[in-house]
């Protein structure tokens, strides 16, 4: 069956919204080594509200729904700098349930065809290390490593 992306209409993009600053406060809590007075779900929504300050109608962010058939299977989230020839993957995110299945792959050749009719070269993204998962797609793909962070825990 096709993978087919669907644009989020405005209620849409409400509900995932919700969810996304969950997710990213979890993400973070998992993976951001800092101490911050600010609570974790905060901290995120204002960070989520930072990038996307006009929600939907953000000026060159992409936001779909990922179906296969009818059903829902997940969503991707990409700001596209058309001057820059550049485009960033804020994020692509499966349902559990449709994970290991080669969803993943198929999404982000379909976004990389996008892209190419778009005129875009540069297709960039941050990972964090700790997502094996994630990891491995991007290398399967062909992404290349352009910069690592590290850190050393002192106390």
């Amino acid at each position: 069956m096709d993978i087919v992306l669907k644009k989020m209409s405005e209620n849409e993009f409400t509900i995932y919204f919700e969810d996304k600053v969950e997710r990213y406060s979890k993400v973070q809590s998992e993976n951001v080594h800092e101490v911050s007075s600010e609570d974790p779900l905060s901290k995120a929504r204002k960070q989520l509200y930072n990038l996307l300050p006009q929600g939907i109608e953000t000026s060159n962010h992409h936001l779909y729904n990922i179906y296969e058939g009818d059903s829902l299977i997940g969503f991707v989230w990409i700001k596209v700098e058309q001057e820059k020839k550049s485009a960033f993957l804020y994020e692509i995110f499966i349902f559990e349930e449709y994970r290991g299945k080669g969803f993943g792959t198929r999404v982000m050749k379909n976004v990389e065809e996008w892209l190419e009719r778009k005129g875009i070269y540069y297709f960039k993204l941050h990972v964090f290390g700790s997502n094996k998962g994630a990891r491995k797609l991007y290398e399967e793909l062909g992404f290349e490593i352009a910069g690592i962070n590290m850190l050393k825990t002192i106390n």
